[in-house]
């Protein structure tokens, strides 16, 4: 779970990043497109519980993926909170891929943890 800053410093009309702060107030930067936007919280829930429970059935994971993949997109600002995955460590700086906007609440309402977030169902988008 990141604490979006806003864009990075070095970002630039080619190369859009934003960053933020983990809860170890470790820097990590992500790509984002002109107007950063990501899956919602609300969007999200539905899928992770989903896939959380063993023995689903296919057709319902399906119907839920196109409605997932479907749901609107909503803006990223600075001050919202945003799960990231990490994916490169370079010295002082953690490199990215941003997932969803979230919540702190969310965050633990859906049980999920810094360690195991990343799941390469969510690197489509």
């Amino acid at each position: 779970l990141v604490l979006v800053e806003g864009e990075s410093k070095r970002s630039s009309a080619e190369s859009r990043r934003w960053g933020g702060r983990t809860d170890q107030n470790k820097r990590i930067i992500f790509p984002t497109k002109e107007i950063p936007q990501c899956w919602s919280e609300e969007s999200v829930k539905p899928i992770l519980s989903t896939l959380s429970q063993p023995n689903t059935d296919p057709t319902m994971r399906s119907a839920l993926m196109n409605n997932f993949i479907q749901s609107p997109k909503v803006q990223i600002e600075a001050g919202d909170y945003a799960v990231v995955e990490v994916n490169e460590a370079r010295g002082h700086t953690l490199r990215g891929e941003l997932l969803w906007r979230s919540s702190m609440q969310g965050f633990q309402e859906m049980g999920l943890t810094q360690g195991n977030v990343g799941n390469p169902f969510f690197n489509f988008g």
